[in-house]
């Protein structure tokens, strides 16, 4: 059992955020294809407040929710931050099925 054995929890912890960096990363690739598909958009109530939150997810692309939703202006939860992230992929013509193609690729590769 992991919870008894404090070295096997250490190596889970590190899984898990190996697994959360490499998911930023994905994240911030499809984040940059969503941005240059934003900006050949005519404006949009949404549109500035979606690239600005795409753009602070390629700058961090290592970065946990809970942080990049704390450094945005204003400050919100990892919640929030994660829902205005999927909105802004979603207007950036990024769907689900794309991010799931592009983890799986880079599982593979």
């Amino acid at each position: 059992m992991i919870a008894n054995n404090p070295r096997l929890a250490a190596v889970g912890s590190e899984a898990n955020q190996q697994r959360a960096r490499q998911a930023g990363r994905t994240q911030a690739v499809l984040a940059r294809i969503a941005v240059e598909a934003l900006q050949a958009q005519r404006p949009s109530v949404h549109r500035d407040r979606w690239i600005t939150a795409l753009q602070h997810r390629i700058s961090n692309p290592d970065a946990a929710l809970a942080e990049l939703g704390q450094t945005m202006t204003p400050p919100m939860t990892k919640h929030a931050y994660a829902a205005l992230l999927r909105r802004a992929l979603r207007g950036g013509g990024i769907t689900t099925e794309d991010a799931s193609n592009s983890s799986e690729g880079s599982r593979r590769g």
